[in-house]
């Protein structure tokens, strides 16, 4: 995998990316959990709700990354330049079009959306001179900007991510942000809420060889989610809320 330009370890990138402190992240975003609280599912519950939301929309999400990855990297992503944005951005932004498929939710897709806005801001003052934040940035706007997952895949790849590595920060990423939502919502022992992101990584972590096919993105999982669907919906049009979703 490709190297970053600047001279820092992946994993620290990677620790960077998945900090629910990041201003493209999970402090204006609870992953699902606020709006799950808002329709009456109890406390003890959560735990359960955080596995099920990595084993569906997370693996969405960590398939689409990998497929924004994979294209990245084969489009020359590795180092800074315009040559091939063009035809990468048109290629990333197909990846954006079966992500979009799978995520039913208009309101779902639009705070991704916005997320993958803010993350695409913050990879331009992290790597302004690189092929595939030009193509990303050529293949967006401010009416359908990129979804969180696919720039997430291509940040991964400029930062030397492995596939696998970069399934495994998308999991985490979701239920670090829904455990630190929890905090807000139903404060509590910390320790509680952080032996359930390690037991949900783990439910995920079995299913991270199965996403090695999502290179191509026809082939990323498509779980169904109507009652997250549903949740999403209806907390979008609530006027009191903490977070986004």
């Amino acid at each position: 995998m490709p190297r970053t330009p600047v001279d820092t370890h992946p994993l620290t990138l990677a620790l960077l990316l998945a900090d629910a402190r990041l201003p493209a992240g999970g402090h204006a975003y609870s992953a699902g959990l606020e709006p799950a609280l808002h329709a009456g599912l109890g406390i003890r519950e959560v735990p359960a709700l955080i596995t099920t939301r990595l084993l569906t929309v997370g693996l969405v999400d960590a398939g689409t990354a990998i497929a924004a990855a994979a294209v990245a990297h084969a489009g020359g992503g590795a180092g800074p330049g315009p040559a091939g944005a063009s035809g990468t951005g048109d290629r990333i932004r197909s990846v954006d079009a079966q992500w979009c498929a799978r995520t039913p939710s208009p309101s779902s897709r639009a705070i991704s959306r916005s997320l993958g806005r803010g993350l695409l801001r913050l990879a331009g003052s992290l790597f302004p001179d690189h092929a595939a934040i030009a193509a990303c940035r050529a293949r967006t706007s401010d009416e359908r900007p990129l979804c969180r997952p696919v720039v997430l895949g291509v940040v991964a790849t400029i930062a030397g991510l492995s596939f696998a590595d970069t399934a495994r920060l998308v999991f985490y990423d979701e239920a670090q942000a829904m455990a630190a939502a929890m905090l807000k919502l139903e404060p509590a022992d910390p320790a509680r809420s952080a032996r359930w992101v390690l037991d949900a990584c783990a439910a995920a972590e079995s299913r991270i060889g199965e996403l090695d096919v999502c290179t191509d993105p026809a082939l990323i999982p498509a779980p169904a989610t109507p009652q997250m669907d549903e949740w999403s919906e209806t907390h979008s049009r609530t006027r009191e809320r903490l977070f986004n979703g």
